[in-house]
């Protein structure tokens, strides 16, 4: 029944079991024993209550087990005891009321012999004179670790055979001539650890003993007086502060006296033959016995050595830190003082605890390292100096260092050793004897940390643990600085959002492709059509205006968003943002959410530089092709060439040409960006080890990609940049030139101009107004007129002067980045130039376009100013996160509101004459 948690039990459990012998009740909880538990027990012999709560024992618990041998109460929370509780005890060999609280003792023994007696461990200050007086100790007599100020003369007056008697760690202060007569067979007496100063004279005559343990006392003076004795005599003085021996020792000296002097570390000794004197000395702790060579030799039995301690098993040294042991024979050592340490083991004195190293908070006990670190402060060996946090993003209050949220590192780099750190980290954690010699030192480099651009992506959960020191990404989030989304989100204006149901995808999908199939086909078809206008201009004109107008926007803003990396948008701006996404004129962006349905749909910088620049040579190519394959069957099937055949071919080019122009203005901008974001300028390079010399430089557009195997793309991107980025402009701009002097040189404008035709010319010999317009527009190709249309006579560049803003801008934030100071500062500057440009010129001819312009650049700048200005207060974040999207969105509306409802215009006057028809 022993080492259970039982805490009460019935005074007729053992009513049915007579016959038992042996009864173990010990390591439980019980407060109180029944007074008949053990009344029906006659033949029980051995009692086991030790490791309990008791606090007190009934006098008549034991008045029928007459035949009990040994009793052991030892362990529990009595607070006195009467020999009269074991008076019916004739038979008692061992009893043991070892560490109780214990504060004084009555009565006396009433069995003529017992082996053991043990009450060390408790709080007596005095013992009965006559509590031996009908009893002899046959081995062992055990009254140390108490308050005893006295030994009383007397106490061993009946001759006892106990073979070791002892008083050490008590407040011993003088022996009288006669305390020890009576010991007759005593080999050893412990007395060390006491506060003796002084002997009467004859204290030892005629003990035959071998040693007397006297260290640890305050004697001054030794006599050989003290030990008149016919044998051979070990006596222990060692740390007494002896200043005077006798002039009478000498003779003694040669005769029963051996001195000699001992180092820091000697502890005496005890040889003992008796198993069960060896067992009753492990069992006190602070003692370690030899093993026995064979079966008649003895055992050398000695106190844990000062520096030293019994941990239930052996001893061992104490350990490093804020510990020493200057005693012998103890279960525990002792701490240093306040801010100082031991930096090895087995400190044996308080003077070898030092001052902690730098670094160290010297208000608080050093434990088990070289003392706790300051504030701000970390360390990489338990047991040396600490060194500054000195980076940000790192919390040090533990001793170690570990990521707060919003910070980013990294552990896959050489130099870095994260299976070492943690193991070091947990063994700092460790302020108990389990923590390993192994792992009191990190020895390898940190890595560095780096700021998160989106704060909540690096929530670094329970980062001060073994498991979350390398840092966690928010659901959802990857990569290098938490950037990227994981498998089953898609990004939304820098969040990664849950991935919708594939059917979701897949329709969404479809009506975005649908979308851009239906607005390609509908500016081929206005151009092959009728084309109706209104006050002297085309509403295909009108239509081409507002689409430019949004492409201008939305391909900066849309540029501007993807390179902030993780900009605080509010929780309600992420939900707006995925209607508003599908707004993004970057044709490849407009199907990330195909990576939802499989992750190889994913589109990264690098096959987005692949599809652009095949998208342009494919579209030539493609045009090209037609036209060739038109132009062979007109004239190798049709066998001749009208003009009607040529009419037809000219038109099939005029539509090749439009379309061309229209998909090359379009793109131009994201292919723009595509190759940008491909060159060295635009890789950011970090460097991940701190203290090291290793960098990486990663693409800023997609930290997934390294820089270091980019170089055929790089290649790749300044022929691109040669060949298509600068041409395109340019060509774009002679072209126009060549046209506008062409019609300077015959006075045609460079679009439509103002007919006025008179009554007096209406007749049926007259030309419509149909015609008329129609004859000016011949001189304005319909691929053309797209690109200047909309614009006054004297700015007929102002398109491709708002092409290379946009293309700047972009470069600018491709290859550099919206951290750059620099870029913020043209972009900010551009934006007003253009802003107030536009509101002073009004180049446009159509004032309702020129104030859509003007209030496009205006949401243009204002996004860029609120992004380009840090926000202190949190608590602004949501609400101008949430107004931008707004106006984003108005301008969006309106501009699409307007094309539409031109469209919409265009068609209804080309059905209704087929109606009349």
């Amino acid at each position: 029944m022993f080492q259970n948690r039982i805490t009460r039990i019935s005074s007729n459990l053992l009513v049915s079991t007579t016959g038992l012998r042996i009864l173990d009740l010990s390591r439980n909880r019980m407060e109180s024993l029944p007074c008949q538990l053990i009344a029906h027990l006659l033949h029980l012999e051995e009692l086991d209550l030790s490791q309990n709560l008791l606090t007190t024992i009934p006098n008549d618990s034991f008045t029928n087990t007459s035949g009990l041998t040994r009793l052991r109460l030892a362990g529990n929370q009595l607070s006195e005891f009467s020999f009269q509780l074991v008076s019916h005890l004739g038979k008692l060999e061992n009893l043991e009321v070892s560490d109780n609280q214990l504060a004084s003792l009555s009565g006396q023994l009433s069995s003529h012999y017992i082996g053991l007696l043990d009450f060390r461990g408790n709080k007596i200050s005095k013992i009965p004179v006559d509590m031996l007086a009908n009893t002899s100790i046959q081995t062992f007599l055990d009254f140390g670790f108490n308050a005893i100020t006295e030994i009383p003369t007397g106490l061993f007056r009946h001759e006892q055979d106990a073979f070791i008697v002892k008083f050490e760690h008590n407040e011993l202060t003088y022996l009288n001539s006669g305390t020890f007569s009576g010991l007759i067979k005593v080999e050893y007496i412990l007395l060390q650890y006491n506060k003796i100063s002084t002997l009467d004279g004859g204290v030892f005559t005629n003990i035959p003993a071998k040693a007397i343990f006297l260290y640890n006392n305050i004697m001054e003076m030794i006599s050989v007086d003290w030990f008149n004795t016919h044998r051979d005599v070990r006596v222990y003085l060692f740390n007494n502060p002896i200043r005077n021996i006798s002039s009478d020792v000498s003779p003694a000296i040669n005769t029963a006296l051996e001195i000699s002097c001992v180092n820091n570390v000697f502890v005496p000794y005890l040889e003992i033959h008796s198993s069960e004197v060896i067992d009753s000395l492990k069992a006190e702790q602070g003692w370690e016995c030899s093993p026995k060579l064979f079966a008649w030799s003895y055992r050398v039995c000695s106190p844990c050595r000062r520096g030293t301690y019994d941990n239930n098993s052996a001893c061992l040294e104490c350990p490093s830190g804020g510990f020493y042991q200057d005693e012998t024979g103890t279960t525990s050592c002792k701490q240093c003082d306040v801010g100082t340490f031991v930096n090895y083991t087995g400190g044996i004195s308080l003077r070898e605890c030092k001052v902690c190293p730098d670094g160290s908070d010297l208000t608080k006990p050093a434990g088990y390292r070289a003392c706790v670190c300051k504030n701000d402060f970390t360390r990489t060996h338990r047991f040396q100096g600490c060194q500054r946090c000195q980076t940000d993003g790192l919390n040090c209050s533990l001793d170690y260092r570990y990521l707060i949220p919003g910070f980013y590192w990294n552990w896959s780099f050489p130099e870095v050793n994260l299976t070492e750190y943690r193991q070091f980290v947990v063994n700092l954690q460790t302020e108990n004897l389990t923590y390993l010699n192994t792992s009191i030192e990190y020895k390898h480099r940190m890595p560095n940390v780096f700021k998160c651009p989106r704060f909540q992506s690096c929530k670094n959960p329970n980062s001060d643990t073994r498991e979350g020191l390398d840092g966690r990404c928010d659901d959802g989030y990857r990569g290098w600085q938490c950037i990227k989304c994981q498998e089953g989100y898609f990004p939304v204006l820098n969040s990664c959002t849950k991935c919708p149901q594939d059917w979701v995808v897949l329709l969404q999908t479809l009506i975005l492709s649908v979308l851009v199939i239906v607005t390609f086909a509908v500016v081929l078809c206005l151009h092959s059509g009728k084309d109706f206008r209104q006050c002297n201009r085309s509403i295909t004109n009108k239509v081409a205006a507002r689409i430019k107008i949004m492409l201008g926007f939305y391909q900066v803003i849309g540029e501007l968003t993807e390179s902030l990396n993780g900009a605080p948008w509010s929780d309600a701006s992420v939900h707006l943002g995925k209607l508003f996404s599908l707004l993004d004129f970057n044709i490849l962006n407009l199907y990330t959410r195909l990576r939802c349905l499989n992750e190889n749909f994913t589109i990264n910088p690098l096959l987005r530089f692949k599809i652009s620049l095949i998208s342009q040579v494919g579209t030539v190519m493609l045009a090209s092709t037609i036209y060739l394959t038109c132009k062979v069957y007109l004239k190798r099937w049709r066998h001749s060439v009208t003009e009607e055949l040529t009419a037809k071919l000219d038109k099939v080019k005029s539509r090749l040409y439009t379309f061309a122009t229209f998909f090359f203005f379009v793109t131009y901008t994201p292919t723009c960006a595509a190759i940008f974001k491909v060159l060295p300028t635009a890789c950011e390079t970090f460097d991940v080890v701190h203290g090291g010399n290793y960098m990486i430089s990663l693409l800023r557009s997609d930290v997934d990609i390294n820089c270091g195997a980019l170089d055929n793309y790089q290649i790749s991107a300044y022929v691109a940049t040669s060949l298509y980025v600068i041409p395109f402009p340019l060509i774009l701009l002679y072209v126009l030139y060549k046209h506008r002097r062409r019609n300077v040189e015959r006075q045609l404008p460079c679009t439509n101009r103002t007919v006025t035709v008179s009554d007096n010319d209406v007749s049926q010999n007259a030309p419509s107004m149909e015609e008329i317009h129609a004859e000016h527009y011949l001189e304005v190709p319909a691929w053309l007129d797209f690109l200047c249309g909309n614009y006054k006579e004297e700015f007929w560049y102002w398109e491709i002067v708002e092409l290379l803003r946009k293309v700047v801008q972009i470069m600018l934030i491709s290859m550099f980045g919206w951290k750059n100071s620099m870029v913020r500062l043209f972009t900010i500057g551009a934006s007003i130039v253009f802003l107030i440009t536009n509101v002073i010129i009004f180049p446009m001819r159509d004032r309702f376009e020129e104030m859509l312009q003007i209030f496009s650049l205006s949401v243009i700048l204002t996004n860029v100013l609120v992004t380009a200005i840090p926000i202190t207060y949190d608590g602004y974040v949501p609400l101008l996160s949430t107004f931008l999207l707004t106006l984003d969105a108005v301008l969006c509306i309106t501009i699409a509101g307007e094309a539409v409802v031109a469209m919409y215009r265009i068609s209804k006057r080309a059905i209704i004459p087929r109606r009349v028809k």
